[in-house]
């Protein structure tokens, strides 16, 4: 009886020092890679022994950014820190608020960039490369817009989670994410808003189309519960992600790789 109480005792310190990990970010999950990661309660452990591990593609819910090389998991009620480089797709932007318009009240990436020296022109055959570029497979819908200098797309992109629920193994395919991209250019300067994400899985089986990223929930299994609000928390993370790369990379054949120069809101 002694022996469980001193226990107790010497284990509550090793409680607190997890806790006090910070858990500042709302929570992601994330997979291990092929590798087992090690997690430590504390950032002064991590020079010894890891208190336990995390097996290969295992789950680790990710609810906090240490350091750039350590991230903050939370297992079984208790918070440890893992290396970032163990798990597979880690993005810290993925738990950044997702930017929502307030006047329609969706997902929208909106920005501005100069390109010196560029003109519409050019801008316009930099950016219709892109679009052939960037979305294979015809996996795009082009047409001019209203006025000189704009383009609208019409995109989709792959959905895929990996949520296993009651023993059940999710499969990572899981339809496809259609937007809305507007190019706008003129002559030094570029304008892109991508909005309008929707999730439409038409055609793949035993799974049903959750509509709009902007929902909390979506019936991807025929109910709202457990298992679709997992699922659908991961969609949104590998689609919301996806769209960052899409535009870095329109970024990157606007500007022909050279450092943009900032732009403000207004400068359109």
């Amino acid at each position: 009886m002694k022996t469980a109480f001193l226990f107790c005792l010497l284990g509550l310190p090793l409680a607190a020092a997890a806790q006090k990990l910070p858990a500042n970010d709302p929570p992601v999950t994330y997979y291990i890679g092929l590798g087992r990661a090690p997690l430590y309660r504390s950032a002064a452990d991590t020079a010894g022994r890891p208190a336990k591990y995390l097996p290969s593609q295992a789950a680790a819910v990710v609810v906090g950014r240490f350091s750039p090389r350590w991230v903050v998991v939370e297992l079984g009620g208790f918070r440890y820190l893992a290396p970032a480089d163990k798990l597979t797709d880690y993005d810290p932007a993925d738990a950044d608020a997702l930017p929502v318009d307030p006047r329609t009240h969706r997902i929208a990436y909106e920005g501005v960039v100069r390109v010196a020296g560029a003109s519409q022109a050019d801008l316009l055959a930099r950016a219709t490369a892109w679009v052939a570029q960037a979305y294979p497979l015809a996996n795009a819908v082009v047409t001019p817009g209203p006025a000189a200098g704009q383009l609208v797309v019409k995109g989709t992109q792959i959905a895929t989670f990996r949520t296993a629920y009651a023993g059940v193994a999710r499969g990572s395919y899981a339809g496809v994410v259609r937007h809305t991209l507007t190019l706008y250019v003129k002559d030094g300067a570029y304008k892109y808003v991508l909005t309008d994400l929707v999730h439409d899985a038409t055609g793949t089986p035993n799974l049903r189309s959750g509509g709009a990223l902007e929902q909390e929930k979506a019936s991807l299994f025929g109910y709202a519960g457990l298992g679709s609000r997992a699922s659908w928390d991961e969609l949104k993370t590998a689609a919301t992600r996806d769209v960052r790369h899409l535009l870095a990379t329109l970024q990157t054949a606007m500007t022909l790789g050279a450092a943009p120069a900032p732009a403000g809101p207004g400068d359109f």
